[in-house]
C-alpha cells in the first residue's frame, strides 16, 4: 500500500503537524518523583526521531490527589525546567508535543481522593469525598494553573482528560454523579463541569497554544454513557472552542475488551467516526491501531483525521520511518499482549515491551556498534526468543546460523496464533522471516541438532533456544492405553488430528483457555459465508447471528486448580473468562483426575467421584518442562564454548523473556 493521508501534514490551530501519527498519552511509571528524567526524554526522543508528528506525553497531575505515586506531575512551578527539556527535545527532532492535564478522581486511589459524587468507585473500590462547589472551582483553576506551567516549558499544547473514567467522566456520567445541585442531574448539569474547565484554560492559554480534549468514544459501562452521549459531549466541546478531540474507546473498569489481542485491530474507529461526523475539529481515533496499514485506511475511509498509535510506537519508534520508506517487513508490530506495558503498569512496574527490549534502555543500547570481536554463533531452536538473539546477533557482525528441527520457524509460536484472537502472533514470525531474508543469517530447517553437528561448526558461542517439552501427568489411561482419544495440544492446534464433538481440555491455563475457545468455535460461520448468507436472506438472522457466533462442539475444562488461568496478565484474563462464559464452555475446577478410559473420564471434586462421559476427544493442555538435554550434553562434552540458555529452554514462562533473554545473550557475547 502506498501511504499517501498517513504521511499529509495536518494542522491544528495554526501549529503544522508533519504527518497523521500521534503518540498518545501512556502511564509508563518512569517517574517516582514526578519530574521528568532521562529515561523518559531518552525514551520519547526515539519516538520522534522515528518521525512521529505529535507526541502526547502523560498524563500529569494537575493536584497531588487526582495523580498517582509514579504519574507525571504537573502542579508545581519546580517541574516546569524538566517539562521544558522535553519539549526542547521534541521540538529538535521535529515532533509536536502536548502534555495531558490528568484529574483522576475516584480513580486515583489516594487517601484524599475526590470525585462529582461519594460513590464507590468500581476500579479502586473505595468511595471518594464530594467536591464541593467551591472546591470544583479550585479543582479547574488547577488545572488552568498547569496548562500555563505547559505553555511556558514550550509545549505546542495541552490535552484535558475526559476519557477512561476520571474525573470529567465521572462528572458526565449518571453512574457516579448523583448530584442535585447544578452540577448534577441533566445532561446539560453534567456538561457543566468540563465545558467550564474548557472556557477557564482557553482564556488562560487558548491563545497561544493548541487545547484539546481526550474522550471516551463510549462509557462501554452499564447505565453510563453510550456513542449517542458521546457525540453531544464532543459537539458542546466543540462549540466551547476545543482544538481537536482524541476519541478512546471505554472506562478502565468496563467488561468490554479494549486493548487486548482479542480486539480487532481498528475496531473502534467507528468512535472516532461516530463523533467526526458531529464535528468540524479535528479528530483522532485510538486503540489497537498497530499496522500502518490500518492506520492508512481509516484515514482514507474519512473515520478519523488522524491516528494514534500508542503501543505500536513502543514496540517500534521507528515505525513511522520504516512506513514511509516502505520497509513493512522490518516493523517490529505491537501484537497486542500487554505482557510488558499495561500488566506492568497494573503491578507499579514500569514499561517494557514483549518485542522490544530497549524499551525503558534508551539511551544506553546500540546495536549500529559492531563487536570488536566478531564471533562465529549457532542458535538451536528457531523460536521467538532463538530468532531474536539470532537478529541481534548479525546485527553486530556477528557470523551467525540458526539450526532448528522443525522446517518452519517459531517454535510453539508458529500454532499460538491458531486460537480466536491470537492472530496477531503471526505479526511476529513474519517479522522474523524478514530479518532472516535481510539480514542473511543462515538457517537450517528441518535439521536435528546434536552435539556431534554442534561440534562440526566449531562454534565460539552456542545460545540454546530449545523450549520445552510436555510432561504427562501419572493417570491411568492417559496414554490412550483404556482406548481413550487423546491428544497434546501442540497436535490439536497444528491440524494433526481432527477432533470430535465433545470436548475436554485438561488444564486451565491460557493455553488450556486459548484451546477450548478455538474447539468451541470450530463449525461456525465464517464472516465471508454469514455476510452472504445474509445477503441472500437464506437463513433467519437470528439464525445467522447464532451460528456466527458460536460453532458446534461441546467444551469442558478440567483442572486441578481452584481458579482459571492464573498466570495471565490482569489486562487480558478477565476477557478469556468471559469469553468462555459466552461459549457455553464449563468448566470443572479443584480436582484429581482418576482415571481415562475409552469415552469417559473419572475425577474427584471435594472428595466425591464424578464422570464425565460420552467424550470424543481429551486435550491436554497440562504442564511443561526445559527441553535442556542438548545443553547439559554439549556443556558436558565441551566446557570451552560459551554457552547461553534462553527463553522456555532455561525456565518456561512468557514470550517476553524469551525474546528479551535472546537479546541479552546476544548482546552480551563479547563480555561472556
Amino acid at each position: 500500500m502506498k501511504f499517501i493521508k498517513l504521511f499529509e501534514p495536518i494542522e491544528i490551530k495554526n501549529i503544522e503537524i508533519r504527518n497523521r501519527i500521534v503518540m498518545p498519552a501512556m502511564a509508563l511509571n518512569f517517574s517516582r518523583d514526578g519530574g521528568i528524567n532521562d529515561t523518559i526524554v531518552n525514551f520519547y526522543v526515539e519516538r520522534a526521531k522515528g518521525g512521529t508528528g505529535l507526541i502526547i506525553i502523560g498524563g500529569a497531575g494537575v493536584e497531588p490527589r487526582g495523580g498517582g505515586p509514579t504519574m507525571f506531575a504537573i502542579h508545581d512551578d519546580k517541574y516546569i525546567p524538566g517539562y521544558t527539556r522535553f519539549a526542547e527535545q521534541m521540538h529538535k527532532h521535529g515532533a509536536k508535543t502536548i502534555v495531558q492535564l490528568y484529574h483522576a478522581g475516584a480513580y486515583s486511589g489516594m487517601p484524599d481522593m475526590v470525585s462529582s459524587s461519594a460513590v464507590m468507585s468500581n476500579l479502586t473500590r473505595r468511595v471518594p469525598k464530594e467536591l464541593t462547589i467551591d472546591e470544583i472551582k479550585v479543582v479547574q483553576e488547577n488545572h488552568a494553573k498547569a496548562a500555563e506551567r505547559a505553555r511556558e516549558a514550550g509545549f505546542d499544547g495541552v490535552e484535558l482528560l475526559g476519557s477512561a473514567g476520571y474525573l470529567i467522566n465521572q462528572f458526565l456520567s449518571p453512574v457516579t454523579n448523583k448530584r442535585t445541585d447544578e452540577y448534577g442531574g441533566s445532561l446539560e448539569n453534567r456538561l457543566r463541569y468540563p465545558l467550564e474547565l474548557i472556557k477557564l484554560v482557553k482564556e488562560r492559554v487558548g491563545k497561544d497554544i493548541i487545547v484539546g480534549m481526550r474522550v471516551a468514544g463510549d462509557d462501554f459501562v452499564p447505565g453510563s454513557n453510550t456513542y449517542k452521549e458521546s457525540a453531544i459531549f464532543a459537539k458542546h466541546y466543540a462549540d466551547a472552542g476545543i482544538d481537536y478531540i482524541n476519541v478512546t474507546g471505554g472506562w478502565h473498569e468496563t467488561r468490554i475488551p479494549q486493548i487486548p489481542m482479542m480486539v480487532p485491530q481498528g475496531a473502534y474507529a467507528y468512535l472516532a467516526e461516530n463523533i467526526r461526523n458531529n464535528v468540524d475539529i479535528p479528530v483522532f481515533s485510538s486503540n489497537r491501531i498497530n499496522s500502518p496499514i490500518v492506520a492508512e485506511q481509516i484515514l482514507r475511509d474519512q473515520m478519523a483525521d488522524a491516528v494514534c498509535m500508542g503501543r505500536a510506537l513502543i514496540a517500534d519508534p521507528y515505525l513511522p520511518l520504516k512506513s514511509k520508506e516502505n520497509k513493512l517487513w522490518d516493523i517490529r508490530k505491537c501484537v497486542g499482549c500487554n505482557q510488558g506495558c499495561f500488566d506492568h503498569i497494573f503491578t507499579g512496574r514500569s514499561v517494557e515491551c514483549m518485542r522490544n527490549y530497549e524499551v525503558s534502555r534508551e539511551g544506553k543500547i546500540d546495536l549500529n556498534k559492531k563487536s570488536d570481536n566478531p564471533q562465529k554463533v549457532l542458535i538451536i531452536g528457531a523460536g521467538p526468543g532463538g530468532l531474536e538473539a539470532a537478529r541481534v546477533a548479525k546485527l553486530l557482525g556477528h557470523d551467525v546460523t540458526i539450526i532448528e528441527k522443525n522446517h518452519v520457524i517459531g517454535g510453539q509460536a508458529s500454532y499460538s496464533w491458531v486460537p480466536p484472537g491470537r492472530n496477531d502472533i503471526k505479526d511476529i514470525m513474519d517479522y522474523y522471516r524478514g530479518q532472516i531474508e535481510h539480514l542473511n543469517i543462515e538457517t537450517k530447517l528441518g535439521t536435528e541438532a546434536t552435539t556431534e553437528l554442534i561440534n562440526k561448526y566449531q562454534p565460539d558461542a552456542v545460545i540454546f533456544a530449545t523450549g520445552v517439552k510436555y510432561t504427562i501427568p501419572n493417570i491411568d489411561g492417559i496414554d490412550g492405553s483404556f482406548g481413550s482419544e487423546i491428544f497434546l495440544v501442540e497436535q490439536i492446534l497444528k491440524g494433526e488430528y481432527p477432533i470430535g464433538k465433545n470436548i475436554v481440555v485438561v488444564g486451565g491455563s491460557a493455553t488450556g483457555m486459548e484451546t477450548a475457545i478455538w474447539a468451541a468455535e470450530l463449525g461456525s460461520l465464517s464472516s465471508e459465508v454469514a455476510k452472504f448468507i445474509s445477503f441472500y436472506d437464506l437463513l433467519p438472522r437470528e439464525e445467522i447471528f447464532k451460528r456466527w457466533m458460536r460453532g458446534n462442539r461441546n467444551v469442558t475444562i478440567i483442572d486441578m486448580l481452584p481458579k482459571l488461568g492464573m498466570s495471565i496478565g490482569r489486562t487480558t484474563r478477565g476477557f478469556l473468562i468471559g469469553q468462555l462464559k459466552k461459549l457455553g464452555i464449563a468448566t470443572i475446577l479443584n480436582t484429581t483426575i482418576k482415571k481415562f478410559e475409552g469415552r469417559t473420564l473419572e475425577y474427584e471434586q471435594e472428595g466425591e467421584s464424578k464422570m464425565l462421559e460420552n467424550i470424543d476427544t481429551f486435550i491436554l493442555a497440562t504442564g511443561v518442562e526445559p527441553n535442556d538435554s542438548l545443553f547439559n550434553k554439549v556443556k558436558e562434552s565441551n566446557p570451552s564454548f560459551k554457552l547461553f540458555k534462553v527463553g522456555d529452554c532455561k525456565k518456561p514462562r512468557t514470550m517476553l523473556e524469551a525474546i528479551h533473554e535472546g537479546f541479552i545473550a546476544a548482546y552480551e557475547l563479547d563480555n561472556k
